[in-house]
């Protein structure tokens, strides 16, 4: 099981190049070899506000590290200086999730607002109930100027009934109709292709994505669960 998660993660590696540089000097100061044996690569290493801690982006997500790489930390750093605290971990993340969503525009189901104010980026899953309930009332986030693009998350895995519908979406003539009649209950049968539903999924986890439908706003946060129009608006607007 770990072995396979971290075979997924790797994606994060190969998408992340150009988000950042490592400060030659910094790469020299911390020990990075330990994380390299858990299967952890380094993408970008930072200095924290905080004396001997650095902070890296990985496959993994982000982490804290000590300087001499014996000291580990995984979770949330916040600056809690003014009334509202700020999660800095999340901030951080949602930088690597909007470069990242740049790089696989050309792969997303797009259902464009005539009215468009804002894009989501909704991971989905063809046998999700709530998806197939987002789908239905797409014209409602439409008509409040929410463009939804989608990208694929088979809850099951890639061979998992979702995963195999995801697949034949993707590769079909016009995805849109096809993602449509499927989340409708239809049957589409698309001859086989290069497609992107494994690499979607491979971000999905590494975004933190758990199930679906999950939402990243245009400022890169990821929001769980299904969320009305007004919800996304309200969010978007704050």
């Amino acid at each position: 099981m770990r072995s396979s998660l971290i075979s997924s993660l790797l994606y994060v590696a190969s998408m992340s190049a150009g988000l950042g540089v490592t400060n030659a000097a910094i790469a020299q100061e911390v020990d990075t070899s330990k994380l390299e044996a858990l299967g952890i690569v380094v993408d970008t290493l930072e200095e924290t506000s905080i004396d001997g801690l650095y902070q890296i982006t990985s496959n993994q997500g982000i982490f804290y590290v000590s300087e001499d790489g014996t000291r580990l930390i995984a979770g949330n750093m916040f600056d809690v200086t003014s009334r509202e605290p700020t999660n800095l971990t999340e901030q951080a993340m949602a930088d690597v999730r909007r470069e990242q969503l740049k790089q696989v525009e050309d792969e997303m189901i797009v259902y464009p607002s005539s009215k468009e104010k804002y894009e989501i980026t909704v991971f989905t899953d063809t046998t999700c109930g709530y998806c197939q309930r987002l789908h239905e009332n797409l014209g409602q986030y439409l008509d409040k100027g929410i463009t939804v693009r989608y990208l694929a998350f088979p809850r099951g895995g890639i061979n998992s009934k979702g995963g195999k519908q995801l697949q034949s979406v993707w590769c079909a003539d016009d995805p849109a109709d096809a993602l449509t009649a499927v989340k409708d209950g239809d049957f589409v049968d698309s001859p086989s292709c290069n497609n992107p539903v494994e690499n979607h999924y491979r971000m999905g986890q590494a975004f933190g994505v758990t199930g679906t439908p999950a939402m990243v706003l245009p400022d890169g946060r990821l929001l769980p669960g299904l969320r009305t129009a007004d919800a996304l608006l309200a969010e978007m607007n704050k």
